[in-house]
């Protein structure tokens, strides 16, 4: 009867793994595929998402994880496979706790999935394509014709924006038809000055009716561990000829990352756009102050309670134009106790980086605007790629803010060694 009770005692939890769901334990027993090797440059890297180039081949598209053995026991890390279509894949990751500058971290790389996913996904609301950690919201991209409340005049009416954009703390740090500017809603992409086909139209005033920018298609989406992504289309519409006309195509792709913390300091999304000529006319883009990628501050926040940060130190007294790496907005209501904000990190590929960022002297805005440097254009055939990663905070801007920067423009090294099969 010993022999018989000391069987049930080990096989039963064997039993109980087998009906309700894998450990962790027998998950590490899945075939190891390969091995990744991390190597952490000048900065440390902290909750922020690393990638391995995938070989063209000998890498089956299965569902993978990542297996970390540590003094403490092993950690199983999420995983998951970017199909880049005309580029080689990547196998993207989020690293658990802190690595140490100049220190080399290598995790096994198991087939199979993880039952530890706190899934990045995406709800389409009606109006609003609405990312989500878990069953925390992000932020909207809005892509229905959201009309201006009254008694704003109906042409504030807009698409093709950003907002809400939440904290990890749940609050809005991006506002919607502000009374005082309605047409800086949420975050956006426009251009103020322009000439097409000789007329002079205007995307970013657009209660003007010389132009506007709305949402055309969606191009596609991906769900996942470590990210979820949205491509969309958009159009910058000019309106200042007989008809309306296209005047730029522009791609949108927006990729929200999980976070390994459970209480975050900040949300991590990165936000690309590739405007390229609709028709075989070019776009002129003249000097000017501002046009470009930019965000609106949140409701409430005033000139006494808003203040700016850029990557050289500069503020709101000084840092109008100042070429800068990021550029931080945060801000408060009146009745409330402590900052929130947002921060946008430019890529060094950017046109004219670093690119001068537009701080508005009183109101809660700011853009990154390569105008401000002098004319340009973007021509048929030569697209205009520019890339942000940004992220959203509850607090002031983020002490890891130039390392978050240093990891974005200069990816740390990771080495991918698959298991040759006998």
């Amino acid at each position: 009867m010993k022999q018989v009770a000391h069987f049930f005692s080990f096989a039963f939890p064997i039993l109980i793994c087998f009906l309700f769901g894998i450990t962790d334990s027998i998950q590490a027993e899945n075939p190891t595929i390969g091995h990744i090797t991390l190597i952490a440059g000048k900065y440390p890297i902290e909750n922020e998402p690393v990638f391995a180039t995938l070989p063209e081949s000998g890498f089956s598209h299965q569902g993978v994880y990542l297996i970390e053995k540590r003094d403490t026991g092993p950690n199983t890390i999420a995983a998951q496979i970017e199909n880049r279509g005309h580029a080689a894949d990547r196998l993207w990751f989020i690293p658990l706790g802190k690595t140490t500058a100049g220190t080399t971290r290598v995790f096994e790389i198991k087939a199979g999935r993880t039952t530890l996913e706190n899934r990045v996904s995406i709800k389409d609301t009606g109006k609003a394509y609405q990312f989500r950690v878990g069953n925390q919201p992000v932020l909207n991209y809005n892509y229905k014709h959201i009309p201006a409340p009254k008694p704003l005049d109906f042409l504030y009416g807009r698409s093709a924006h950003i907002h809400p954009i939440w904290t990890p703390g749940g609050k809005i740090v991006s506002d919607e038809f502000p009374p005082d500017h309605a047409h800086q809603s949420g975050q956006f992409l426009a251009y103020t000055k322009a000439v097409f086909e000789g007329r002079n139209p205007n995307f970013w005033e657009i209660k003007n009716k010389k132009g506007r920018v709305r949402f055309h298609k969606l191009i596609s989406q991906q769900q996942g561990p470590v990210f979820a992504e949205l491509k969309v289309a958009q159009e910058h519409v000019d309106l200042t000829g007989p008809e309306e006309k296209v005047a730029l195509n522009e791609t949108w792709t927006i990729r929200v990352w999980n976070q390994t913390e459970k209480q975050p300091a900040f949300w991590v999304y990165d936000l690309s756009s590739e405007a390229q000529c609709a028709t075989n006319s070019t776009l002129h883009l003249p000097k000017y102050h501002y046009g470009g990628m930019a965000i609106r501050g949140g409701r409430g926040w005033t000139k006494e309670t808003c203040r700016f940060l850029t990557s050289n130190g500069k503020t709101r007294k000084n840092g109008n134009h100042d070429r800068s790496r990021w550029c931080d907005i945060s801000g408060k209501k009146v009745a409330e106790d402590t900052l929130s904000g947002f921060t946008i990190l430019s890529h060094p590929d950017n046109f004219r980086h670093p690119e001068p960022v537009r701080i508005h002297p009183s109101m809660p805005y700011m853009v990154f605007t390569p105008c401000a440097l002098g004319d340009w254009k973007i021509e048929p055939g030569k697209p205009n790629i520019s890339r942000y990663r940004c992220l959203v905070h509850d607090g002031g801007a983020s002490q890891r803010t130039e390392q978050n920067w240093q990891n974005y423009a200069n990816p740390p090294q990771v080495i991918l060694q698959l298991v040759t099969k006998n």
